[in-house]
């Protein structure tokens, strides 16, 4: 069903986006599976002098590409449009990542080697693209969050940085990424009342099932900050509190690095949701939306440090 809803939207202009880009279905062989992806080609593509940024956004455990290309894509398009950039949104097999450990991976029936699939897509896209190489990023919600983890710390030649929403590091890959022998930027979004994905560590919880354990929000910052090479006082601090939405946004900017800077948004009152997104569920289910902030715009600001 999804190969047929996704291929319905082959080649669909965006309407709100002027000039428009284009999302396309697309598809590679990994081993003997067709896997598929959406691409958006932003205006101006046909020009293919230009070197151009890619920005991967992964679905979250449960989701689809077509439902984050539509929930991140009504700000991302847009951004894409004015600034050149390539935006890839792969789709996991029965919607859920695996990452080959983990204990959400580990009670998969059918063991998917999405590692090989993340490879084979950079793989296709730097191949058949005029993209830049130095200006891959990834961003991703809950467990697409993860997998903006995951390719930092399994590629990191790869991928320049991140930008994990509604989710802190995830306890089993500390190890990876301890490991990795490189330092991705990293733009860490999350809510504080997350009901779902504790903001201060502990068990990914859904419905009664847990789905694993994370790091704090503090101590992945931490990490990463360490990692890094960044000064251990921030240089800037703000708050964002332009709604009226009893909520706001402490922005924490680790910048003084070695090797990438390190930027927490600290999204007081803020659920397992997507900043200026939709109440995808109710409240009681996954806390409230933020709307001091646009994550498209937070993200992509993020990534435009690197050049």
């Amino acid at each position: 069903m999804l190969a047929a809803v996704i291929a319905s939207l082959a080649c669909v202009s965006l309407s709100d986006a002027v000039p428009r880009g284009e999302l396309r279905q697309q598809a590679i062989a990994v081993g003997d599976r067709s896997r598929e992806y959406l691409l958006y080609l932003p205006a101006g593509h046909e020009d293919r002098t230009k070197h151009r940024p890619l920005v991967l956004v992964f679905h979250g455990g449960g989701g689809t590409a077509k439902g984050i290309a539509r929930e991140v894509g009504r700000s991302l398009h847009g951004i894409a449009d004015t600034e050149g950039i390539y935006v890839a949104y792969p789709q996991a097999i029965d919607k859920m990542w695996d990452f080959g450990a983990g204990e959400v991976s580990e009670a998969l029936e059918a063991r998917i080697d999405d590692r090989s699939f993340f490879a084979a897509l950079l793989d296709e896209l730097t191949g058949t693209l005029p993209i830049d190489e130095r200006r891959v990023f990834a961003t991703g919600i809950s467990r697409g969050g993860q997998a903006s983890y995951f390719v930092a710390c399994s590629f990191p030649e790869r991928i320049r940085a991140i930008a994990p929403v509604a989710m802190p590091m995830p306890v089993f890959m500390l190890e990876l990424c301890r490991d990795s022998p490189g330092a991705a930027g990293v733009a860490i979004l999350n809510g504080t009342k997350d009901p779902l994905v504790p903001y201060d560590g502990g068990p990914i919880t859904v419905g009664r099932r847990q789905r694993g354990e994370v790091m704090s929000t503090d101590a992945t910052v931490e990490f990463w900050r360490a990692t890094n090479g960044c000064a251990k006082q921030p240089t800037q601090r703000s708050v964002i509190n332009s709604a009226r939405d009893r909520m706001q946004v402490e922005r924490t900017l680790w910048d003084q690095c070695e090797y990438a800077p390190v930027l927490l948004y600290r999204i007081e009152g803020g659920g397992h949701t997507w900043p200026s997104g939709r109440q995808y569920l109710p409240r009681f289910v996954v806390g409230r939306v933020n709307r001091d902030i646009d994550g498209a715009s937070e993200v992509w600001s993020f990534f435009q440090r690197f050049h």
